[in-house]
């Protein structure tokens, strides 16, 4: 794209027409700037070999950092050890694994600060995206991925909380100790979605599997398909989506209410790089797929809305397969 304004400024031009032509330029020139998104830079690397542990965790032999797109570094020193949980296991027969092709640099950041959570689980969490969009990951399966773990990975927030910490040193007749208020910052997890559990697995899985659908056939700006609509596929409504659909699970309302979900897939094992597009390259309507029955077996073109009496045969169809990969002894 090229930008180009020309015009001809006279003496008796107003100072507010000169304004205007200014900032016409500067708009023209910002939607060129604009085109091209920037996602951030890793580092070289990373480097270091797999070992021998169940799961083989991968161990960095060197630093290993991420500046994010607002200028905030993630750094992983050399010496840590990461196992890629931060991707639930159930999903990684479906994303692939968190050490396979363009994720796993992102894994590797996402990972460790998983753990550490010395930074909010959003940030986190959208450290992810940016990561494996900086890495060249397709805008709709980075967003697959993003929706997954803001919805399925870990959750914590960060609070500052007062505590008195005592402060000693050596007086005339012995230790002087005074309690000193001080600001810490204090780790609160949120508990987590059980997919230990097969019924919820299940409805994750085919939760997840629509989602996936939904921003393949759309080209990653549809995400999701409820009775209050389609929801686009903006960072911010991936977010709320996220939180809205982790309450559901958390809660087990969709027990009650599987419709507050939406529309879901079968709970099978679903390539993303192979995944189908929605009949005819359109994503239905909510209404559309309403009253469509459970089927009975083999593919389904089209989508499912659960009712409370579908969950014990979604359970049944739910893929519990060992997941293998073949991992390199080391990268370089």
């Amino acid at each position: 794209m090229q930008c180009y304004l020309l015009a001809r400024s006279s003496g008796s031009e107003s100072f507010f027409k000169r304004v205007a032509l200014a900032a016409a330029l500067l708009s023209c020139c910002a939607i060129e700037i604009n085109a091209a998104e920037f996602f951030g830079n890793f580092s070289s690397g990373p480097s270091g070999q797999f070992i021998d542990a169940d799961p083989r965790p991968f161990e960095l032999s060197n630093n290993f950092s991420f500046d994010d797109p607002n200028g905030l570094k993630w750094d992983v020193p050399a010496g840590e050890k990461v196992d890629g949980a931060s991707i639930p296991q159930a999903f990684w027969s479906t994303i692939g694994g968190p050490f396979e092709g363009p994720y796993l640099k992102a894994s590797i950041i996402h990972d460790y600060f998983c753990v550490k959570q010395t930074r909010t689980a959003h940030d986190t969490h959208r450290n992810f995206y940016y990561g494996m969009r900086a890495n060249g990951v397709p805008e709709w399966k980075a967003k697959a991925m993003y929706w997954a773990v803001a919805t399925y990975g870990p959750d914590w927030t960060l609070e500052a909380k007062v505590v008195n910490e005592l402060q000693c040193h050596a007086g005339p007749t012995g230790s002087l100790c005074t309690s000193v208020p001080i600001v810490v910052t204090a780790t609160v997890a949120t508990p987590g979605i059980n997919l230990e559990n097969p019924e919820t697995l299940a409805v994750a899985v085919g939760k997840f599997n629509a989602i996936a659908r939904n921003l393949k056939t759309s080209d990653g700006a549809t995400l999701d398909v409820l009775p209050t609509g389609t929801v686009s596929a903006s960072i911010e409504s991936i977010e709320s989506n996220a939180a809205n659909t982790r309450e559901i699970f958390a809660t087990s309302a969709y027990r009650l209410d599987p419709n507050s979900l939406g529309v879901v897939l079968e709970p099978k094992r679903i390539q993303l790089d192979a995944i189908d597009d929605w009949p005819e390259n359109k994503i239905p309507s909510f209404s559309d797929i309403q009253g469509s029955a459970l089927p009975q077996g083999g593919d389904v073109s089209g989508g499912i809305v659960l009712e409370p009496t579908d969950l014990k045969a979604f359970e049944q169809k739910l893929d519990l397969s060992p997941t293998q990969f073949n991992l390199p002894a080391r990268l370089n």
